[in-house]
């Protein structure tokens, strides 16, 4: 009896459910909104490297983005295709499914469609003669990108309307040359803060600060592996765990320095875009 009633109580909600969806159909929603917009092909797009950890190597990533609106206005990812043919590496730049914003007040931003796009670091260092040629509205944009030492370098050949450029600057007119390193993914940074001198050299008792910690200089694992900032020290951790992301952890005080040494991960830019 029991079992009959439970039937009967579903049969109606079912019923009453279909009668309110009959009588108001324009009043229920999806719950999913539908993927409208207009596809728009961007008549400029700014490129500029980052790196990114993939397979447990550090690999350079392409990053495209392009103007699309304004703070009310939403729009997709660039779509792209990305091709090899021997020593080129063509990336053809599609479009982006742009929608106008109905808001009446609408914060002062700058909307972007963007996108990233891998360069396989095996590629790039089997030989020297590297070329990108991004596709743009039937214009094609060549780029000689070269890897040398851990350095990555992407420069302009012929370029009309996708311009390397650096984040937070506005485009510019003419391509200006991106450089990067590549770091190994075991390599962290040693760091200093409090009064720390711009003119001073700390260097050499970072690395024996590092020696004490039996932190292995990089220098010593990776050589060619530059380095230049007179606050920091690369090293390879071997008995040590690698810091969280984004975090510094103290390692106490250089001494007769009177600053804080501290340890960090090398960041992987590419996933803050």
């Amino acid at each position: 009896m029991t079992k009959k009633i439970f039937i009967i109580i579903v049969i109606l909600a079912v019923g009453v459910i279909g009668a309110i969806i009959f009588a108001n159909p324009n009043n229920i929603k999806s719950p999913l909104p539908p993927l409208t917009g207009k596809l728009t092909v961007p008549e400029y797009v700014s490129v500029f490297l980052a790196s990114s950890v993939e397979n447990n190597e550090r690999v350079p990533v392409l990053i495209l983005s392009a103007v699309a609106g304004g703070g009310c206005d939403s729009a997709s990812d660039l779509e792209t295709r990305k091709s090899l043919n021997g020593d080129t590496l063509v990336v053809d730049i599609k479009r982006y499914k742009f929608t106008k914003g109905t808001g009446e007040v609408c914060p002062a931003v700058i909307l972007e469609s963007r996108t990233k796009v891998s360069v396989d670091p095996c590629w790039l260092k089997q030989g020297e003669n590297k070329e990108i040629i991004f596709k743009l509205g039937g214009q094609d944009n060549r780029y000689k990108i070269s890897y040398s030492k851990y350095q990555v370098t992407l420069s302009g050949i012929q370029a009309t309307n996708i311009i390397t450029n650096r984040p937070g600057y506005n485009l510019s007119e003419t391509p200006i040359t991106l450089e990067m390193t590549l770091y190994p993914t075991d390599v962290a940074i040693m760091y200093l803060a409090g009064s720390v001198s711009s003119a001073k050299d700390y260097r050499p008792a970072m690395r024996d600060f590092a020696q004490a910690k039996e932190f292995i200089p990089a220098e010593e694992v990776y050589s060619g592996l530059e380095q230049n900032e007179k606050s920091q020290f690369y090293v390879v951790l071997k008995n040590h765990p690698m810091p969280e992301p984004n975090r510094g952890e103290s390692l106490g005080e250089l001494p007769g320095e009177g600053v804080g040494v501290y340890l960090k991960q090398v960041v992987s830019d590419a996933e803050h875009y």
